[in-house]
């Protein structure tokens, strides 16, 4: 059966070059700041952000957030 959209947690996936490294709660009209807070607070996500700057930031609200950082 069909759930409705708004039953759905506000889950996100959140991606570091391209591969998932961890999910948040955030809002789905969450801003694209908010969203990559909960994500470097992220204990998994903060391992692949470590010491690297922040490229490029593709954010898709309700979706994904995929962080690009240099290797």
């Amino acid at each position: 059966p069909m759930i409705p959209v708004a039953l759905h947690p506000p889950f996100r996936s959140c991606q570091v070059n391209g591969r998932t490294r961890g999910t948040v709660t955030v809002p789905t009209a969450a801003a694209q700041d908010d969203a990559v807070a909960a994500a470097s607070a992220n204990a998994n996500v903060a391992k692949y952000l470590e010491g690297k700057e922040i490229k490029k930031i593709i954010y898709v609200p309700g979706k994904i957030l995929n962080l690009i950082v240099p290797k």
